[in-house]
């Protein structure tokens, strides 16, 4: 995505900030500070039962009514910082970086659509809804091109020396493909052949750009 050099300038020219043991609120606090505050921008953090101590996981939410982009940090209930080394500060770095640019993809879509529904708030890392409920949210043409986005970004980051199309040629096959991999445990046991087809095109649009 043209937004992916900014970025990862903005996290890289950071890094230092980064590494070492933070609290929670320490690293939301720097992040807004990296980014120097944008108004359609806002770092949070919150705290699950179910995220290790020590782990983290990052999700998203665009806001369509107030035009804002929440990056959201996932950390343990039961924690009360993170250490970052160089490979942990990687990842980090890959999980925000990809986060605001899926949420960047929405925005996109909603600032580019003339005739739109009333605005629907979703956090989807606290959706709890049915499998039904998840498929249809899955399915959704928006989030099929975030989500492909999200792929070829994952393809890029984990198989560096592979083609990314020989990587989407054996798709089935890899194993670090978290976002891939949700589509196919999301439909698992039911037929997804025009959803799957209509991602794959997205994905092969993404792929140049990515």
């Amino acid at each position: 995505m043209y937004l992916a050099p900014e970025i990862d300038k903005v996290l890289d020219d950071n890094k230092h900030k980064f590494i070492g043991e933070l609290s929670y609120n320490a690293i939301v606090r720097r992040l807004g500070l990296a980014f120097d505050f944008p108004k359609d921008l806002k770092f949070k953090v919150e705290e699950f039962k179910d995220v290790d101590v020590n782990e983290f996981t990052v999700s998203g939410l665009y806001d369509m009514i107030n035009n804002k982009k929440y990056i959201i940090l996932n950390v343990s209930d039961e924690g009360k910082s993170l250490e970052f080394d160089e490979k942990t500060f990687s990842s980090f770095k890959f999980l925000i970086s990809q986060t605001i640019q899926h949420e960047s993809i929405h925005q996109n879509q909603w600032q580019h659509r003339d005739d739109v529904d009333e605005p629907i708030k979703l956090d989807f890392r606290n959706f709890g809804g049915t499998i039904e409920e998840e498929r249809e949210y899955l399915a959704d043409i928006d989030e099929i091109d975030a989500y492909a986005h999200d792929i070829v970004m994952e393809m890029k980051y984990y198989y560096p020396k592979e083609d990314p199309y020989k990587v989407l040629r054996r798709i089935n096959r890899a194993r670090k493909l978290p976002s891939y991999l949700y589509y196919k445990y999301t439909f698992k046991n039911c037929s997804w052949y025009k959803i799957k087809k209509h991602l794959f095109s997205k994905i092969y649009k993404w792929i140049p750009y990515v």
